[in-house]
């Protein structure tokens, strides 16, 4: 993962938007062709005053008519941090026309340099990803965020040169998963850092108990279709080509969430309650 400001990964965002103002293609908002992540590691103690912040940090964006979008989202294991993920069309427009933004709206910078004063001493560090969609290797994306509440992603380091194993093992566990309705994943490839063999799954979710669920129903569905030679073939696989294997649960935080306009309309009870409330 490459360390950035966050002004850095604002110029980021910021040029790409211009490129494409819909930041979220139509199948679903969390699978476009290319995800950037930007992680803040929060010091203990000071979660509260960094939701204030960043609160603070998306009301200037919109007085600012800031042209960018994202959705943040909080963990509920391990460190405390803050994911937001911001969706392009392509790299090209992620970070060809990069800085552009900033000499073409240098009072926006300004506002939002200022804004984010703030939040300096409430982070132990941030990071920045950047991931390529794997359509081929994902399992019922279609379709938006409406009613979505929290994010599971697991993130798979896989061996060098074990590229042939992992593809061959995701296409056997999406078969396996198919006709499972309420199992779904959007995969991503890391494209840029040191870990360019790092896979991204990200899963969404209404409820909580969608995790139960998941445990007894899906996986007990995915034992029985695999059937016991095809789950051992794919044990075996999962060993010879995994590293290391991270599994962890989000919190979407619509305070922290810069969504579009299509978004907010589509379920403007939850990404903008106060306005949803006006006769």
């Amino acid at each position: 993962m490459t360390f950035l400001s966050r002004r850095a990964a604002m110029a980021i965002l910021l040029c790409s938007m211009a490129v494409a103002p819909s930041v979220v293609p139509a199948q679903s908002e969390l699978a476009p062709p290319v995800l950037l992540v930007k992680s803040e590691f929060i010091k203990p103690g000071r979660v509260g005053t960094h939701e204030k912040t960043e609160a603070a940090y998306v009301a200037a964006a919109k007085d600012g008519k800031a042209p960018f979008h994202y959705i943040a989202m909080t963990s509920m294991d391990g460190p405390d941090r803050t994911l937001f993920i911001s969706g392009y069309p392509s790299f090209a427009a992620a970070f060809e026309a990069e800085g552009k933004m900033g000499h073409k709206n240098p009072s926006l910078g300004a506002t939002l340099d200022r804004a984010l004063v703030a939040d300096v001493d409430l982070l132990v560090s941030t990071g920045t990803s950047q991931w390529m969609h794997r359509p081929e290797l994902s399992l019922h994306e279609e379709g938006s965020l409406v009613g979505v509440r929290y994010i599971e992603t697991q993130e798979v380091f896989v061996k060098p040169g074990r590229q042939q194993e992992v593809d061959e093992w995701f296409k056997m566990y999406a078969a396996a998963y198919k006709d499972v309705p309420s199992a779904n994943w959007s995969a991503f490839q890391q494209t840029y850092g040191p870990n360019l063999n790092t896979f991204l799954f990200i899963t969404r979710m209404k409820s909580l108990s969608e995790t139960d669920t998941e445990w007894v129903v899906q996986y007990s569905a995915f034992k029985t279709k695999a059937g016991q030679s095809e789950l051992k073939k794919i044990q075996e696989l999962e060993h010879e080509f995994t590293d290391i294997e991270w599994t962890n649960l989000y919190r979407i935080s619509p305070e922290m969430s810069l969504p579009s306009e299509e978004m907010i309309k589509a379920e403007p009870n939850f990404w903008s309650p106060t306005a949803a409330s006006k006769p």
